[in-house]
């Protein structure tokens, strides 16, 4: 999966590029690679509001991807 949402190689060794996997979240299935995080694989496949907020409903996504 190579796509211009994601860094170079050299910046996400943790990533195994040739491991592609698939998994859902809220009820679609995407696609992301081995040792990737969630909302970072997430957001490769183009999907930024991973949540809304409790009272307002404004949208949410990852801050700071730290952790």
């Amino acid at each position: 999966m190579t796509t211009p949402a994601r860094l170079p190689a050299p910046m996400g060794l943790l990533i195994d590029r040739t491991r592609p996997l698939t998994f859902s979240f809220d009820g679609k299935t995407y696609q992301g690679l081995q040792g990737d995080s969630i909302a970072s694989a997430l957001l490769a496949n183009g999907r930024f509001l991973l949540s809304r907020s409790f009272k307002y409903h404004r949208p949410r996504g990852p801050l700071t991807m730290a952790g």
